[in-house]
């Protein structure tokens, strides 16, 4: 069995199968090194900390609170704690679909994001 870590899997690890294959397991990088493949150098980490900095850097792709703390491994309390602040920073939006609330980059958010 194969076990390939993934920048692109979301949360749950996914498993393959081809019978002309080996099977093969897709499972989600570490959140620390998925703040450093997304381009952070660790400045934006300094000044707001780096669950914060992480939970930003994996909103690049929109996700639910709970899509959140499955990436960052996190409790919900915690991924709603963050959310909050970054959202009354004018870094996040967020929206509520049914019972789910989904959130995204605001410009400014993206533009820190960036690094400029």
């Amino acid at each position: 069995m194969r076990f390939v870590p993934s920048f692109f899997c979301d949360g749950t690890p996914v498993s393959l199968a081809d019978p002309d294959l080996p099977p093969v397991v897709v499972y989600p990088i570490a959140a620390e090194h998925r703040a450093a493949a997304s381009g952070t150098d660790g400045s934006l980490a300094e000044l707001m900390g780096p669950t914060r900095a992480a939970v930003l850097a994996a909103l690049r792709h929109s996700a639910s609170t709970t899509q959140l703390a499955t990436r960052l491994h996190a409790s919900l309390a915690s991924m709603s704690r963050h959310t909050k602040t970054l959202r009354q920073a004018g870094l996040i939006t967020s929206t509520r679909r049914g019972p789910a609330v989904l959130h995204g980059l605001t410009p400014l958010g993206r533009r820190l994001l960036d690094g400029g």
